[in-house]
C-alpha cells in the first residue's frame, strides 16, 4: 500500500474516534491510572515470515481528561523468538522490541441488560518502536546489527471486570504496524524462503492485566 494511502486511512480511523460518544458511561474525572500487563506476542505480514510468537509485557498511565476520554503514556516491550525456514534455515535471531508512545483511551458503556460490572475500552496512538536483533545469538548471520527505531501504529481492544472501584481486571488485544525503512530489511532476505526487502511489519500483544486507579 502506498505511503499516502496509508496515512489516510490513519487519519481517517482518527477522526472516527475523534467523533463524540453518546449514550457512554459517566465515570468521574480527573482520574489517573496505571495500567500492568503481560501475555504473548504474535508476528503478522512480513514480521511473520522472519519471526515466532514471543512474550510481551507492558504499562500505561493514564488521565481521565473528560467522562468519556483518557490520555495514554504506554510502553510495551515485546521478544518475539527466532525465526526458521521450512529446512530450518535460520532467517533471523531472536529480535527485541520496545514501544514508546502514548494513546487516546475511550469508555464505552456496557449494555443495558449487563448485570456484570464488564468494561469495554478501546485506544489509538502512535509512537515510536525500537527493533533490535539479540547479537549474541548468532555473530555470523547477516541480521546480527540489525538495530533500528521506526514510527509504529497502535489501536487496541480491552474487555475488563471492575473487582472494586480502584481496580480493573482485563483482557486485550493490540495491533501495532511499524513503518520500517526497505533499505535495512534485505539482512532478512531469502529468495528460497520467498522473502524480500519489506517496510512495513505488524505485531499482535494479547494480555491480560490489571489497571489500578487512584480516586480523588
Amino acid at each position: 500500500m502506498h505511503n499516502a494511502t496509508k496515512y489516510g486511512v490513519l487519519l481517517a480511523v482518527l477522526a472516527l474516534f475523534a467523533i463524540p460518544a453518546t449514550g457512554m458511561s459517566q465515570p468521574a474525572t480527573g482520574k489517573v491510572s496505571v495500567d500492568l500487563r503481560g501475555g504473548v506476542v504474535i508476528p503478522a505480514g512480513d514480521m511473520n515470515k522472519i519471526t515466532d510468537i514471543g512474550g510481551t509485557a507492558g504499562a500505561s498511565l493514564l488521565w481521565n481528561f473528560h467522562p468519556n476520554w483518557g490520555i495514554r503514556a504506554d510502553f510495551d516491550y515485546m521478544g518475539l523468538n527466532k525465526g526458521e525456514d521450512a529446512f530450518g534455515v535460520l532467517l533471523s535471531p531472536p529480535m527485541d522490541l520496545m514501544f514508546f508512545g502514548g494513546s487516546f483511551e475511550v469508555n464505552f458503556n456496557g449494555p443495558k441488560y449487563q448485570t456484570v460490572p464488564l468494561t469495554f475500552m478501546a485506544n489509538l496512538g502512535a509512537g515510536m518502536m525500537s527493533m533490535k536483533v539479540d547479537d549474541t545469538y548468532d555473530p555470523g548471520h547477516p541480521a546480527n546489527g540489525f538495530d533500528h527505531s521506526y514510527p509504529a501504529f497502535q489501536g487496541g481492544a480491552k474487555v475488563g471486570y471492575q473487582l472494586k472501584p480502584w481496580i480493573n481486571i482485563f483482557v486485550n488485544g493490540t495491533a501495532y504496524f511499524i513503518l520500517m525503512d526497505a533499505a535495512d530489511t534485505p539482512v532478512f532476505a531469502d529468495p528460497d524462503a520467498g522473502i524480500t526487502a519489506f517496510n512495513t511489519g505488524w505485531v499482535i500483544p494479547v494480555n491480560a492485566g490489571v489497571r489500578l486507579t487512584f480516586l480523588r
